[in-house]
This record gives structure tokens, sequence and C-alpha cells, in this order.
């Protein structure tokens, strides 16, 4: 399978995953709406470890992570919950008319969806598109190794047949000669 779509699903399984996670302590632990940053946050580092773990073993599981790739790996997902993906929130924010649109287009189907809801699950579906994009690029290129340098899969070679070849014993014709005299 394609290393793309291997990234694309794991990153799927982990999104859901966070999402589960943010759930279960935003509505069953905490139930504050006043600290949704603690249970994003919890749920943000239980899916980066579960991240690394499954690219290591599934999308990268050829090339070993390089010689401080699980710290870069760490570093570059820090980077990403505390900067990238905050920018990306409040810059998709700003659409404000694509999520009226969906808004009433939602309502004039029938479905009973408050513009709150419409804004966010478009916010965090964008978010997650280009951090994705990124995390595949930063994975592939600083975290596990060179392509060029994983081991090679060895393959085993196909039996040659050879066909029988019978060697003819020549005997050396004696050539006799007559002596002069």
């Amino acid at each position: 399978m394609n290393r793309g779509i291997k990234f694309v699903i794991v990153g799927l399984i982990l999104t859901i995953t966070q999402y589960l996670f943010y759930l279960f302590f935003a509505l069953v632990i905490f139930n504050n709406n006043d600290i949704l940053w603690l249970s994003s946050g919890i749920s943000y580092i239980i899916a980066t470890i579960l991240a690394f773990v499954l690219h290591s073993r599934i999308t990268w599981k050829e090339r070993p992570p390089k010689k401080n790739g699980i710290i870069m790996f760490f570093v570059w997902n820090l980077v990403t919950a505390l900067f990238i993906a905050p920018f990306l929130t409040w810059f998709f924010k700003l659409f404000t008319p694509t999520y009226n649109f969906f808004y009433s287009l939602s309502f004039s189907i029938g479905l009973s969806l408050t513009y709150e809801f419409v804004e966010s699950t478009l916010v965090f579906i964008f978010v997650i598109l280009i951090t994705l994009t990124l995390n595949y690029l930063f994975y592939d290129k600083l975290v596990f190794g060179d392509e060029k340098k994983a081991p090679k899969k060895v393959t085993p070679v196909a039996a040659k047949t050879t066909k029988k070849t019978t060697v003819k014993k020549t005997i050396p014709k004696k050539t006799t000669k007559k002596a002069k005299k």
C-alpha cells in the first residue's frame, strides 16, 4: 500500500481517537466548558504518542527514525499544538461567509444544527487537513530515515534452471607419420 494512503488512514484513526478522548475528558471527567483547553491538551498528548507508535510501525515501518527523530517528532507536534493549530484555527474562523452558507444549507435540508456546531466542525476539518499535510512532509523528511539509506528489501532470487550440457569427449586422432628413410 502506498505510504501516503497509509498516512491518511493512520491520520484519520488518530483524529477520531483524539476527538473521542477530547469528548471523554470534556464531558465525563471535567464536565466544565471553562477548561476545554485541558481536555484538548490531554487528548493531543495521547494522540501524539499513539501517532509515533503507529507511524513508526505502519507508515514508515521500513525506515527507522533518524538519530534524533523521536525528539524531532515530539518537538514538531508541540510546535503544531502550541502555534500552528491555534493560528490556523484563528485564520479559518475568519471564513464566516462559508459557515453561513453551510449553516443555511443544513437548515434548508432540515438538519437542526447550530451555527456554532457548523463553524467549529468546519474549522476543525480545515485545520486537520492542513496539519495532516504538514505532518506528513515533516515526518517523511526530518523524522524518519532517508529512504535511500533504508535497508533494502531482499527478495528471494528465483532458482535458475540451466540446461544440462553434456561434454563430449573427443579423442584426438592419432596421426602416424611414416618415418622417412
